[in-house]
């Protein structure tokens, strides 16, 4: 019988540990999928009894992969040495980095790898169609002399190492400490300190569905005025990020999956301020990952009005855009030591705001709805 006990609260002290088995066979797919963003994928001993510590996790206490529905005798590809489980590849960088490094750190701890084995999150003719695009994160960690896979059919692999996930979101978002140091190690090895010492991280140039606030532009040129440079993560190759990451000691940014690559390399004790940007609570992971890896406590500012998300449709709390209240936020900015003292931001007008919405609505091509929000700040 399967235990059903509940976890105990994640622990982000606790050491990992890992498996390594003989004759594992990799199931990708099963004949039918589970609803949501659960999925239906499973590594098998050579007996065909499922391996529990191959389950994949999104977040603590419930994985997101299920036993899939497949033929045991059904031909499989037969992949001969060593290889590394490294749970579902996702082609969202934020989940990437998330769910798809959360097993690497074992590298540090096993010889003799060949590759590592994933999930592929998407069906594809080809499974390098997905992997392709995201070969430079695996070659700035030193793995450019690894195969990596992600099989849209099972295969039978002579040894499996099957690593404890060290990362995820929700709690799991402050890591493990094998994950933590082997994320910094590698990332910072790729690119030596390079930038200015001010950066505000921006989402302005993201296209439109990613979800965002109004007028960011106003930000922007506050925090240029300031002595910030603005940076645009998706514009710049993966070792400029980090360089700049690596240099900045002072950070401004909306909640964001740039900010996990960050945390992961900027320097310990670095200023960090996090303006939540929208209805969900995305934030506090953003936060909990700071305090653990780079030992700094973000400064927390939660400045929302209303946001608008595409009338008729249910709203996806990550891809609204919402209206800000810039005087709260410069002045929570100045008191936290961010801006000079006794900063003032002005509130845009209706006419700005009702042009901000409308070239949304000419992106997305569809109109908006304003949703309000019930304030959270004096």
């Amino acid at each position: 019988m399967a235990d059903t006990s509940p976890l105990p609260p994640f622990d982000p002290d606790r050491p990992l540990d890992l498996d390594i088995l003989p004759d594992v066979t990799q199931v990708p797919w099963g004949m039918t999928d589970p609803p949501g963003a659960r999925r239906a994928a499973a590594l098998f001993d050579g007996a065909g009894a499922p391996i529990p510590a191959a389950e994949c996790w999104r977040w603590w206490g419930e994985p997101i992969t299920t036993l899939p529905d497949h033929d045991p005798a059904a031909t499989a590809e037969h992949l001969p040495g060593r290889w590394l489980f490294g749970g579902i590849f996702y082609g969202h960088f934020g989940h990437l980095l998330c769910e798809s490094t959360a097993r690497l750190w074992a590298l540090d701890h096993v010889q003799g790898v060949d590759g590592i084995l994933f999930h592929p999150k998407l069906r594809f003719g080809h499974e390098n169609r997905m992997i392709r695009d995201h070969l430079a994160l695996f070659h700035a960690m030193g793995l450019k002399r690894l195969r990596i896979r992600a099989p849209q059919s099972p295969v039978i692999v002579d040894e499996m190492v099957i690593p404890e996930q060290g990362f995820g979101i929700g709690d799991m978002a402050a890591g493990r400490p094998e994950y933590r140091a082997f994320m910094r190690d590698r990332l910072s090895r790729a690119a030596p300190p390079e930038g200015p010492e001010k950066l505000y991280i921006s989402r302005s140039r993201l296209p439109s569905k990613r979800g965002s606030v109004l007028l960011e532009s106003v930000i922007e040129a506050q925090m240029e005025q300031a002595g910030y440079t603005v940076f645009h993560p998706q514009e710049h190759p993966l070792t400029v990020q980090l360089a700049r990451y690596r240099a900045a000691r002072a950070v401004v940014a909306l909640d964001g999956s740039a900010l996990h690559l960050a945390a992961m390399v900027l320097p310990e004790g670095a200023q960090v301020a996090i303006l939540n940007r929208g209805p969900s609570q995305n934030i506090d992971d953003y936060i909990r990952q700071f305090r653990h890896f780079a030992a700094t406590d973000p400064t927390r500012i939660d400045a929302i009005r209303d946001f608008w998300f595409p009338t008729g449709r249910r709203v996806v709390k990550r891809e609204t855009h919402a209206l800000l209240d810039f005087p709260h936020v410069g002045q929570a900015l100045s008191q936290a030591g961010f801006l000079p003292a006794g900063t003032r931001w002005q509130t845009p007008s209706e006419d700005q705001i009702a042009r901000a919405v409308a070239d949304i609505e000419a992106r997305q091509g569809q109109a908006m709805t304003r949703y309000p929000v019930i304030a959270t700040h004096a």
